[in-house]
């Protein structure tokens, strides 16, 4: 059975204009241990896809239609919020495009890493606090703990948001757009530690981008999204080798020769 399976999920917006079907149908299933990358052009879906299964769509504009998200046997749409709040904080985590995000930026990180294990794998201060080292040891800051955001580069910043996600040891790891913003080097580093932690920790990963430079060097299967629903899938060899829907053939030849 899949570790998470999305079938026909449809997230729609409601404004003064009308309707916006943001994902309209999207139905892809990812196996324990395996890198899914969710790709698309802007505007598809593919953020939305992610908000939608953490159940973070802002409730005042959009809410979900219809379909299941399946996560270990749970239908996450039919968990009450206390139960949903629960499950992020223990079972499902994410990293944003914007580590800020999830940072606060008044406390050092070693604080904020220790109050998350205290919070919700109740460790006492000094537990946590040596788990908090170990954690900013295996994203590569261990001289980091007494510092602020503030005084952290974008690339540090994102490995302090890792490593705050992995502190309830997920099952799940989403990241929305976690490099887009960042240098190519930085990127590639960023990307080498997602590859260990799914290695190592054997967390399942689901990366939402753009760039299917990202998608080929980190994940084993991907999702095309186009339009609000997924248009193909499968995994990343046989995706690149031989695209069929046009919305991957202009993702994977965007100079339009294959």
């Amino acid at each position: 059975m899949s570790l998470l399976e999305v079938k026909d999920l449809k997230t729609y917006f409601y404004t003064d204009s009308g309707v916006a079907k943001a994902v309209d149908g999207v139905t892809f299933s990812l196996d324990k241990g395996k890198t899914l990358g969710i790709v698309g052009e802007s505007g598809c879906g593919k953020s939305v896809t992610s908000l939608s299964i953490m159940r973070l769509v802002d409730p005042a504009t959009g809410r979900n239609e219809g379909g299941s998200i399946v996560f270990d046997g749970q239908d996450l749409l039919t968990l009450p919020e206390k139960e949903m709040r629960k499950l992020r904080g223990n079972r499902i985590s994410m990293i944003f495009q914007e580590p800020m995000t999830s940072l606060n930026p008044v406390f050092t990180i070693g604080d904020q890493i220790s109050e998350s294990l205290k919070l919700h794998k109740g460790l006492d201060k000094k537990a946590a606090r040596d788990r908090a080292i170990e954690l900013l040891e295996l994203v590569g800051l261990p001289d980091k703990a007494d510092a602020y955001p503030a005084q952290l580069s974008g690339g540090q910043k994102q490995r302090i948001a890792i490593a705050r996600a992995l502190a309830t040891n997920p099952k799940v790891l989403l990241c929305d757009e976690a490099t887009s913003a960042l240098d190519p080097n930085t990127t590639h580093a960023i990307l080498q530690l997602i590859q260990k932690i799914n290695r190592e920790m054997g967390i399942t990963v689901v990366i939402i981008t753009h760039q299917m430079s990202v998608v080929e060097d980190v994940c084993s299967h991907v999702a095309i999204l186009d339009n609000g629903t997924v248009v193909e899938q499968g995994s990343v060899r046989d995706i690149f080798s031989n695209p069929h829907s046009d919305a991957a053939k202009r993702l994977v030849f965007p100079a339009g020769t294959p």
